[in-house]
């Protein structure tokens, strides 16, 4: 009983990956402000990343995509193929489908965007702890579904940029909210809301609401909720 009481209340232990100094005192200084956080290591390099994770075997390891030496995917699936305990995050400033996509298949557990702020981080990390899964690129950045010239998966045409307006407009879509409440959530006119979901329909080669809904949590966008996208 005392051990599982202990358990309970030990702080969930992270490890942050960063090349960039001030951004990894960032991170570090954020999460530390959370008494249930603990950040037991930092490194600045992949290499570093794979010893402390193998050495440290932390809750969560917070990984940046572009470090100097090993690439974030690979130390990413290195990670989850040695130590599935471990719960990779990956925090990012590159928001695209194709990113999202290649990652979740190496294991990673949640995508933060670097734009993101430090509650949406922190809550990600606890989602992620807990066993969840945790993706937040749809809120306050521009999405890209894989960049100028670029095909989906399936070898369709090349798909335009989501703007951020869109991609918000999107994860509301996506979590089952009708126009008129996407309108009142973004304090925008529901006419406006119909000219953007046209747009995210285009752009995603949805041919209804649903499909456009579906698609955004295939690609691990925005979380399945129950489906009310019916117009």
């Amino acid at each position: 009983m005392v051990t599982a009481i202990r358990q309970a209340e030990r702080p969930t232990r992270v490890v942050v990956v960063d090349d960039h100094p001030i951004m990894r005192a960032g991170t570090q200084a954020a999460l530390e402000e959370q008494a249930d956080l603990a950040v037991v290591g930092v490194a600045a390099d992949g290499a570093e990343a794979l010893r402390l994770s193998d050495a440290l075997r932390p809750d969560v390891l917070v990984l940046d995509l572009g470090l100097p030496d090993i690439s974030g995917v690979e130390v990413a699936r290195q990670v989850s193929a040695t130590s599935p305990e471990v719960n990779v995050l990956v925090l990012s400033a590159h928001d695209t489908l194709g990113n999202v996509r290649s990652l979740r298949d190496v294991g990673v557990r949640g995508f933060v965007s670097k734009l993101a702020s430090g509650d949406e981080l922190v809550g990600a990390i606890r989602r992620v702890a807990a066993g969840g899964t945790a993706i937040s690129v749809c809120r306050g950045s521009a999405l890209s579904t894989g960049g100028a010239g670029s095909k989906d998966a399936a070898g369709d045409e090349p798909q335009e940029s989501l703007t951020a307006r869109e991609a918000d407009v999107l994860q509301l879509l996506a979590g089952g909210r009708r126009n008129m409440e996407i309108a009142a959530e973004l304090s925008v006119s529901v006419n406006t809301v119909e000219f953007h979901v046209r747009h995210v329909l285009a752009k995603l080669g949805a041919r209804s609401r649903t499909e456009a809904a579906m698609r955004a949590r295939e690609l691990g966008l925005c979380p399945a909720t129950r489906d009310r996208t019916a117009a």
